[in-house]
């Protein structure tokens, strides 16, 4: 039979996924200990910068009035210094506390007298706690009630952990989706039953022109090959890495190539595989200024060079089309080669041809 603590528990690791779990969690603390307002908060203790993650009875229109006196604030100092539970008794006499800026312009207007804190969680600098927050009809906070709020901190703790490295490997996955879709190949992750988990700006094209891959009800993904198809999904499930021909005169110069994925435990595969879609008859990228800067670092001049030179340009064509002397360009060329470790004209369209660059055409 679940009773509160296990509730209280399993609210706390549901946060993970929907931090509003989180305020009934605090209630229940709040309870517990006779406190009028419970929060979780987090400080950066080099910066001072604070992130509020969830709060019961806590006036948010204060919260900048917080962040301007967060230096200030002794007890959370104390918090990061002895990595330990405290309340405001354990820092300094209330007669002092009572007097600081903290207390005028944070505590009383919302009438809060007493605080005890409980650390969850040290990650780099960052102090991550639970605090509960005394009226004046309560007494002060004693070591019983640090006691009583410390035995579910610790599964706070956990559960922000795991919420902040999703939300670092969200964050990786969105500036990851912008250069995979700059790619001109079409790059799929599909789970071991063959069912789309994300698709790049040229994968979706292909899927929607329905003519070499296509999408069916149940969501699985079907190449227009039979034959290919069934190979496909063989390395699909057997969570191998392989490559496939398809066959067919408009399939002809496809290339289907599967990226190895470890298998789960069990008969259950774990993750996405990694499929990327080869024409091998498309011609490569325009090689435009924008995006050999973007590929190569180079400066926005150094840039309209390479992208004259790469349509056949000379030194001489390069420097009338750019408005600057020959000399300019040659100056140009000398750093761009030296930047890119090569040393001739050909070693450049090789290398332009190596990233995807389509070097056929002519100014």
């Amino acid at each position: 039979m679940i009773d509160e603590d296990d509730r209280l528990i399993g609210q706390i690791y549901e946060g993970i996924m929907d931090t509003s779990h989180w305020l009934p969690a605090l209630e229940q603390v709040a309870a517990r200990v006779g406190a009028v307002g419970v929060g979780l908060g987090m400080q950066d203790m080099k910066s001072h910068q604070f992130r509020s993650l969830a709060q019961h009875g806590i006036d948010l229109t204060l919260h900048r009035t917080y962040q301007r006196l967060a230096p200030t604030n002794r007890i959370w100092m104390e918090i990061g210094r002895r990595h330990e539970p405290v309340t405001d008794w354990m820092v300094m006499p209330e007669a002092a506390f009572l007097r600081t800026e903290l207390y005028a312009d944070w505590f009383k207007p919302q009438g809060f007298r007493g605080v005890m804190a409980v650390p969850m969680l040290f990650k780099g600098n960052a102090s991550a706690v639970v605090v509960a927050f005394g009226d004046r009809r309560r007494e002060p906070f004693e070591r019983a009630d640090l006691e009583r709020v410390s035995g579910f901190v610790c599964h706070f703790g956990r559960a922000l952990s795991i919420r902040l490295d999703r939300e670092h490997a969200e964050e990786e996955f969105a500036a990851a989706r912008l250069v995979l879709d700059d790619l001109h190949d079409a790059i799929l992750f599909v789970d071991h039953h063959i069912r789309l988990k994300y698709a790049n700006k040229a994968a979706k094209a292909l899927l929607d022109g329905n003519k070499i891959i296509r999408r069916l009800l149940n969501g699985r993904l079907e190449l227009r090959d039979p034959q290919a198809d069934k190979r496909f999904a063989g390395l699909i499930s057997e969570a191998r890495g392989g490559e496939l021909r398809l066959s067919g005169h408009e399939l002809e110069g496809i290339v289907i190539r599967v990226h190895p994925c470890r298998k789960g435990e069990g008969d259950i595969g774990a993750g996405v595989m990694t499929v990327r879609i080869l024409d091998l008859n498309r011609k490569g990228a325009s090689p435009t200024p924008v995006r050999l800067r973007e590929r190569f670092a180079l400066s926005p001049r150094q840039s309209q060079v390479v992208s004259e030179l790469a349509r056949g340009g000379t030194e001489a064509t390069a420097a009338r089309r750019l408005g600057i002397e020959e000399t300019t360009v040659h100056e140009h060329i000398r750093r761009i080669y030296a930047k890119l470790k090569i040393g001739t004209r050909a070693e450049l369209m090789a290398l332009l041809a190596r990233a995807d660059f389509d070097t056929t055409s002519r100014a």
